[in-house]
């Protein structure tokens, strides 16, 4: 078949016609996110409900990364644990196949043995202690290290459920002394164990949702939870003391994988670090009004509720050498001593923003200190993706005069000879 140029030009109009379409299509389509949560999406305290603090950290995230990176991620998000349990949902992040989760400090330990520092008992006077080290440049070390050494990286960080308090049976314990000899269920993690012996209590491990018949058969005497965790299991009708104690502010994290955060461009790291973010406000604001709320209807009822005097908490902190000493025997030590003599600085939980805050130019930053470290070779994000589609238009428009004036050559050629 003789090709002239009109047939030529027909041709290639016609790929073009058929190309255009379907780049400007796969331009279009968003990047689904996943999100994993093993809990109920809500809290009942009392009358009330509330978001789960992990599922309005989950919330804050989806909204904040879908406007940041306009539209160009959907994130899903998966509650009940119908992606699997905390432990599942880490080593799927790992595997590539689940983009982030909600795991609570003891399910991260197994993955990253020195997310155990939060455990130092009786670290944090108040919450706002915590937050200014998780955000500061502490919290920063640490997030870094655990992208670098485990895959996963956290970027949004809060106390779930608020301070973890002893409840028991048997009597009102106002100090150290009154914990001897009590049976207390524990989570199977061994620094909260090692918090309890150095009580002179006895840890017994017991899943959760074996806990409620365990106290009311008395096969254990107490248990250590947040308030909003007793009123969710109710177990405010078989524990009738509490002792508002705060051994440990129990803290969860939202954490994706390190592998598809460094696939991601600058601006997209950018987008999920701001995301991540909000997503932190909105957890710590849900955990400090309903902690309140929660240990109020504790009161209302029924359950004597005591707050230790200064003199009496002594007397808890003082007993926790051993358990200290566990930590620097199985985690990084400095970090131990590191986080200690800055709670004991003075410097943070002052209610007032730490100087790092300011923004001055970055001095550069040693090995995995950044806290927004650039990719090396990033794979194609959302926005690369549309600069991929608008090129390749190009290059077919391009391809095709190119083309013609070949052809249109070719055939001037053939006539002259």
């Amino acid at each position: 078949m003789k090709l002239t140029i009109k047939k030529i030009i027909v041709m290639l109009l016609t790929v073009a016609m058929i190309m255009v379409p379907m780049t400007f299509s796969f331009a279009a389509e968003p990047e689904v996110v996943k999100i994993a949560f093993t809990d109920p999406p809500t809290l009942n305290i009392g009358e009330m409900t509330i978001y789960h603090p992990s599922y309005a950290a989950m919330l804050a995230f989806k909204g904040g990364f879908e406007k940041y990176t306009a539209g160009r991620y959907v994130v899903e998000l998966y509650p009940y644990g119908t992606l699997g349990d905390a432990a599942s949902n880490l080593e799927q992040m790992l595997s590539g196949t689940l983009h982030g989760g909600t795991p609570a400090d003891g399910a991260l330990a197994p993955f990253y043995k020195n997310i155990q520092v939060f455990s130092i008992p009786y670290l944090f006077d108040s919450a706002l202690t915590a937050y200014d080290i998780l955000d500061g440049e502490f919290g920063q070390k640490l997030v870094e290290d655990m992208a670098k050494t485990s895959g996963l990286r956290i970027i949004a960080s809060y106390d779930n459920g608020g301070y973890r308090n002893f409840s028991n049976s048997k009597r009102q314990v106002k100090n150290a002394d009154d914990m001897k000899g009590l049976k207390i269920r524990t989570m199977d993690i061994p620094v909260h164990m090692e918090i309890v012996k150095a009580l002179g209590a006895s840890p017994t491990p017991i899943a959760f949702l074996e806990l409620y018949s365990a106290l009311q058969t008395k096969v254990v005497d107490g248990q250590e939870n947040s308030a909003i965790t007793m009123l969710g299991a109710s177990l405010q009708e078989v524990q009738p003391h509490v002792t508002l104690d705060g051994h440990l502010l129990g803290l969860a994290f939202l954490t994706i994988s390190e592998d598809w955060f460094q696939s991601l461009s600058k601006e997209d790291q950018e987008a999920c670090l701001k995301a991540g973010r909000e997503a932190s406000f909105a957890a710590r604001g849900t955990v400090r009004y309903a902690e309140s709320f929660a240990i109020d209807t504790l009161k209302t009822q029924g359950v004597t509720v005591y707050s230790p005097t200064a003199e009496e908490m002594e007397t808890f902190k003082i007993a926790q050498e051993p358990a200290i000493k566990w930590l620097k025997d199985n985690i990084d030590a400095s970090f131990v001593e590191e986080l200690l003599a800055l709670v004991e600085s003075g410097k943070v939980g002052t209610g007032v923003p730490p100087a790092a805050t300011k923004q001055e130019p970055a001095a550069p930053a040693e090995p995995g200190a950044s806290a927004t470290p650039a990719p090396t070779t990033p794979a194609p994000s959302g926005g690369d993706t549309a600069k991929t589609a608008n090129n390749t238009i190009l290059y077919v428009i391009i391809g095709a005069v190119v083309v013609l004036i070949a052809a249109f050559a070719l055939t001037r050629k053939q006539k002259k000879s």
